[in-house]
């Protein structure tokens, strides 16, 4: 069973305000790690990971992190949607390597005039591979990687396809430093506020955070996790997001549940191993345990997302299963084994307005 990821608002439209609405704003600056700056790039030990070691992905939580004062209400409320499951087939993310030096770059155009991050626009081409194609459903979220790590850079596209003349567009795209901390400067602090965007809501990278192949037949996964949910607060964030999930007209605004950038994790105390799940299973346990899951796209249930280029689904038979967690990752278990780590004082995701 996969669940299905909700479409991502047009939230660019959101943060793509004038300078003039940047002000009045207190908002405290986020300097650590630097982002939009390149970090030295980790050392390889096991499975290649992106981003820096010092990157929020990649730093495992502290034994003494503080938990936030409503975790156990923000858990309850989270885990009662329904068990966690694995995005893979449908509503994932498509990562196709590349080598950009012999890749064919190709103009994607924007759907939404002006709504485009670094390395796309204007005199800008991407190297695209023959055969890709983002992730399905049809009319879902299209969410399309190109990685090459080499490089060290990708570029990750939202709503991507192609016109039948073979063209191609994105309703939002960003060219990503695989070397640098994966997150952005939060919109109000950045040079401008479409620069704080990514194809996911949250501002955070497609590849951040991804299940991958290479790592569940490692056995290891050393980095934070990926997660989608409904029970998302719309217009905040918390870093390391950098923008928020617009308010939907019409529709009154939560004022519980999860900002974008919460970042949730699985009791370390708890026996995993003496569990009844798959070898992958426990891997990913471990990983919720150590670092953790960043809460970065709206979902319609609990899930996490696992690379979904052909090549990697068909690599994941026998291997890992959609439903894989869900055993014991029940709505039961969560809602007393999971916390939310101390968020802060959530982010606007929008300038107020001044009277």
């Amino acid at each position: 069973m996969s669940l299905k990821l909700l479409p991502a608002t047009a939230l660019i439209s959101a943060i793509l305000l004038s300078g003039c609405a940047q002000t009045g704003l207190k908002i405290p600056v986020i300097s650590a790690p630097a982002a939009e700056e390149a970090a030295p790039v980790a050392a390889q030990t096991g499975p290649w990971r992106p981003f820096s070691a010092d990157s929020p992905w990649n730093t495992p939580i502290a034994a003494d992190a503080k938990i936030d004062p409503n975790s156990d209400v923000l858990v309850s409320e989270f885990a009662a949607v329904n068990a966690l499951y694995i995005n893979m087939a449908e509503w994932s993310v498509a990562v196709y390597p590349v080598d950009s030096r012999k890749a064919p770059k190709r103009y994607v155009r924007d759907l939404y005039q002006g709504q485009y991050g670094p390395g796309f626009g204007p005199r800008k081409r991407v190297p695209i591979p023959e055969g890709a194609s983002a992730a399905g459903p049809d009319f879902g979220t299209a969410y399309l990687v190109l990685e090459d790590r080499k490089a060290g850079k990708a570029w990750e596209m939202r709503q991507a396809g192609q016109d039948l003349d073979g063209s191609w567009f994105t309703g939002f795209g960003a060219e990503v430093d695989l070397n640098g901390s994966g997150i952005k400067t939060p919109w109000m602090q950045a040079k401008e506020p479409r620069l704080a965007g990514s194809p996911r809501p949250s501002g955070l990278p497609l590849v951040a955070g991804l299940i991958r192949t290479e790592e569940l037949k490692a056995g290891k996964i050393d980095h934070a996790l990926a997660l989608g949910s409904p029970i998302v607060r719309r217009d905040v964030f918390v870093p390391p997001a950098s923008t928020a999930l617009a308010s939907v007209e019409g529709a009154s605004a939560p004022t519980l549940g999860l900002p974008l950038g919460t970042r949730l994790q699985l009791d370390p105390s708890y026996d995993v191993e003496n569990t009844n799940l798959s070898p992958e299973g426990k891997a990913i346990a471990r990983a919720l345990q150590t670092y953790g899951a960043i809460l970065v796209d709206e979902a319609g249930g609990n899930v996490l997302y696992a690379e979904a280029a052909p090549a990697q689904l068909a690599e994941w038979k026998d291997v890992l299963s959609p439903d894989e967690l869900n055993s014991l990752f029940t709505p039961e278990f969560m809602s007393k084994n999971f916390r939310v780590l101390e968020l802060g004082e959530p982010l606007p995701g929008t300038a107020a307005v001044a009277n």
